[in-house]
């Protein structure tokens, strides 16, 4: 129980979180910038193979233009305070345990840190019942 971490350990730890998550923002970007160009690449090919033909070219989709997120167009799911604050309530209430029982005096003090995801994803409840959509059925 007694063991510390030295400091060298501590600052590796730390780089290698910063690090690995640039690594995986950077991996996603380039598989999204493939997968864009491969898109691009069939759609010259088939506008290609309609010339060969004389066939009339297939219309070109707006590939240049900025998609809105689905969330600004309110394509999302109405019940998303549920999910979200049944897993706020659930990690807080974990946090607090954990906490409570690690033996640390300084974390048995600390322990209602825990009760910020509890309060929260209670609020998100509050918040799907007060603004929950109505059945057809008046419900």
């Amino acid at each position: 129980m007694g063991q510390t971490i030295s400091p060298v350990t501590a600052s590796l730890v730390g780089l290698l979180w910063v690090f690995g998550w640039a690594a995986v923002i950077l991996v996603a970007w380039h598989l999204r910038a493939r997968r864009r160009d491969l898109r691009l690449k069939l759609i010259h090919e088939e506008r290609m193979k309609a010339m060969e033909k004389d066939i009339p070219l297939p219309e070109l989709p707006e590939l240049e233009t900025k998609r809105r997120p689905r969330w600004l167009d309110g394509a999302t799911n109405p019940r998303w305070p549920l999910g979200v604050g049944a897993m706020l309530i659930l990690l807080g209430i974990g946090l607090s345990v954990a906490l409570y029982l690690s033996g640390d005096p300084y974390h048995n003090q600390v322990w209602p840190f825990g009760l910020l995801g509890v309060f929260g994803g209670v609020g998100l409840f509050l918040h799907y019942l007060l603004t929950r959509p109505t059945r057809p059925g008046g419900y």
